[in-house]
């Protein structure tokens, strides 16, 4: 149960961890531009897709179209009628200097995509480094955003995005890549050594700090072999960490063309790719890895610092200046400049404790919305598998699974191939005057640790070790893989619970009802943070008669998270109300926690249900899991006195081919299929998410229209 800041991206403001601490402004006043908007000719532009949207009784939009193109067109105008607002805050974010900021947290957003050469590499490599067919599906993506936009003007966030090109959302895809393995915090680390944080451990954005309790994000993924299943079918489950809201939460649709393309699953806001899910013969999950990426050099400057020095030579930066333009008031705006700078090694940043550059494994690269395409359109493992060869991600693991039965697990990273240097640590701060540190060349696929049909018959991944799955010795051995790699050797809650389920499985056959259940455990291990916690609960000296109570409560938990647990709110609100590391925060905690709970509940041990709660609107739920647990529910506390899930388990799929070879799909989604309140589908889902049920999921085309209840034309 470590934890790491929420991260969020509203469509409101961003808030960037560092980077803030390096924006000196540089003010001028200066009229108000953005782009030029011809909604009569978006329109038009329009005509040039063929596209038709089926709703179902859920309100998931299958989107059906003569090519690829069209598909992505008719997503588009989709997502937007349900959640317009989010993916204009994301795909404004990677607009630049082309950005009309409303605040100064998008403007400081704006330099960064700058100080990233976001949209300087879109548009040098925008037609040859991807094909014809992904920029195709891009601009289908952008061309149904501006349908919506020309239908709907009144919707429009800022002047600064529409008309959407293909090029901006391609630009989002590429800003985003090196947020998910940590560029964020190494900014932070940087310009903000002060401020306290934890390495990631979950799947997001991590430049993007919003004030607030910290929280652990994660995911869970499992792919059974018809040799491991009790019934001989091949089964796969999705299950990827999220927040609820905002632009990094899973919006489920489904898209199909003519052209053979046909994938149901979850994307976000502004990305045309669905990033997880199935097509009818290969399905697959996504967790976050956490290998060492980026490298932090300092630089040794010449004596008017105007300089760097690499090899004893005295070698020029790059320089360019970034301009932000922050709206002001009527037709004004400020004007902000702020120089950048460059290195051999990477973007440059100054601060009162030294110069420093970094250097991250997709720098320059803009394909990964051409691999998250590719994925989609992979049927088989071995097809996957090429598509990952491309090295265009900079860090996953995907859990895939097949018709054919195969399942793999592979440990995705664009892993720089550095040389091993006696002495030299990589994850720490680098000296930035020798050449021969500075790589230029990537690792291949095959040297990373990955599972493919072991003997086991299954895979699974909880943001753990790669070298602890089956517990077996079919488990990759860490001796075998370079220690500059940074591989990670942690065990999660989930992993040992998973790991250790699957493990201790008497007769080595899994059934469906076992597989769910796995997924559903809502427990702790024995060796987890949450059993620690107790243990130091029970250590303290505690004189106060309600703290000895609390104690005693404390130490009757059986390290369960379900709804009727009477135990486990005293324990999991310590680590909900601590200030610094849990364990040692213990003697201050729980005097919070059991004030807390006697205030608004009455009592130390209300039913956990009563507490940890799934909140949208006017429903309100009671749920199982907690943080870290398998069933993943992480809170935030709210004045009411319960904890509003505000991250874990979001959209979450089953796929499985019967041992004939015939698919089904179920998921399930935490609220519905629409963001704006007020709406059918706001909240329509939230019942069955909480009863850990699921609904079918049509994949044929057939099955699409017969499942539909609404199908209608984008625009219409």
């Amino acid at each position: 149960m470590r934890t790491s800041h929420i991260i969020t991206l509203a469509a409101g403001g961003l808030l960037v961890g560092g980077i803030g601490a390096a924006f000196a402004l540089g003010l001028r006043l200066a009229p108000l531009e953005g782009r030029s908007f011809d909604r009569d000719a978006a329109v038009a532009a329009a005509g040039a897709y063929s596209a038709e949207i089926a709703r179902d009784a859920w309100g998931v939009p299958r989107v059906i179209g003569e090519t690829d193109a069209d598909a992505a067109f008719g997503l588009a105008f989709a997502h937007a009628e349900d959640d317009f607002e989010t993916i204009q805050g994301s795909l404004r974010a990677g607009l630049g200097a082309h950005m009309l900021a409303r605040n100064e947290e998008e403007a400081k957003t704006s330099y960064l995509v700058q100080l990233l050469k976001i949209r300087e590499d879109v548009a040098e490599r925008y037609e040859t480094d991807l094909s014809p067919g992904t920029r195709a599906f891009a601009e289908g993506y952008a061309a149904g955003l501006n349908l919506y936009a020309a239908r709907h003007p009144h919707e429009i966030v800022e002047r600064d995005l529409f008309p959407v090109t293909g090029e901006d959302v391609i630009a989002l895809s590429a800003f985003f890549s090196p947020l998910f393995y940590g560029f964020g915090e190494a900014v932070g680390g940087i310009m903000a050594p002060e401020v306290e944080r934890d390495p990631s451990r979950g799947q997001e954005l991590q430049v993007y700090l919003q004030d607030g309790p910290d929280t652990e994000l994660g995911s869970n993924a499992i792919a059974v072999a018809p040799h491991r299943s009790a019934d001989g079918a091949t089964r796969l489950v999705v299950n990827s960490h999220q927040p609820t809201e905002g632009a990094l939460a899973w919006y489920e649709a489904q898209v199909v063309s003519d052209e053979g393309l046909n994938f149901a699953g979850g994307l976000f806001p502004g990305s045309p790719a669905l990033h997880l899910g199935t097509n009818p013969d290969l399905g697959f999950a996504a967790t976050v890895n956490y290998p060492d990426l980026i490298d932090v050099y300092r630089l040794e400057l010449t004596g008017d610092g105007e300089a760097y020095v690499l090899d004893g030579e005295a070698r020029a930066f790059e320089r360019a200046t970034a301009t932000m333009t922050v709206r002001l008031w009527g037709p004004f705006a400020w004007r902000v400049t702020r120089p950048l700078e460059w290195s051999v090694h990477g973007p440059v940043f100054r601060t009162a404790h030294g110069t420093y550059a970094l250097r991250y494994a997709t720098m320059g690269d803009i394909r990964f919305g051409e691999q998250a395409y590719r994925m989609m359109r992979a049927r088989s493992v071995a097809e996957f598998e090429a598509a990952l060869e491309m090295g265009a991600m900079g860090n996953t693991n995907r859990i895939a699974a097949d018709r054919e039965g195969r399942i793999a697990r592979y440990y995705l990273a664009r892993m720089p191939d550095r040389p091993a240097v006696p002495g030299l640590d990589w994850r720490g701060i680098l000296p930035g005057d020798r050449s021969d540190l500075v790589w230029q060349d990537f690792a291949p696929l095959s040297a990373l640790p990955h599972m493919v049909d072991p003997a086991a018959g299954y895979v699974l991944e909880s943001n753990h070790s790669p070298f602890a799955v089956t517990l077996t010795q079919e488990d990759p051995d860490a001796e075998d893989y370079p220690p500059q790699f940074g591989i990670e050797t942690v065990m999660t809650n989930r992993a040992l619970r998973a790991t250790g389920l699957f493990a201790d499985d008497g007769d080595g056959l899994t059934s469906r009802e076992e597989l769910l259940g796995v997924k559903y455990d809502d427990r702790y291990d024995r060796e987890s943070e949450a059993a620690a916690l107790r243990q130091a609960i029970l250590d303290h000296p505690w004189s106060d008669p309600l703290h000895q109570e609390a104690a005693r409560i404390a130490a009757g938990w059986d390290l369960g998270a379900q709804a009727e647990n009477r135990g486990a709110a005293i324990v999991l609100l310590c680590w909900y109300l601590k200030e610094g590391d849990v364990l040692e925060d213990v003697p201050n905690s729980l005097p919070r926690a059991a004030e807390w709970l006697m205030t608004h509940h009455g009592r130390l041990d209300p039913e956990w249900g009563e507490v940890n709660r799934l909140v949208r609107g006017e429903v309100s739920l009671p749920l199982d899991g907690g943080p870290d647990t398998l069933r993943a529910v992480y809170g935030r506390p709210a004045e009411d006195g319960t904890l509003h899930m505000v991250a874990g388990d979001g959209l979450t799929m089953v796929v499985e081919w019967s041992d004939s070879g015939e698919q089904s799909v179920f998921a399930v989604h935490q609220y519905g299929s629409s963001n704006r309140p007020g709406t059918g589908h706001f909240t329509s889902q939230m019942q069955m998410f909480a009863e850990e049920d699921f609904r079918p999921v049509p994949m044929s085309e057939a099955g699409i229209r017969a499942a539909a209840v609404r199908v209608y034309r984008p625009g219409e």
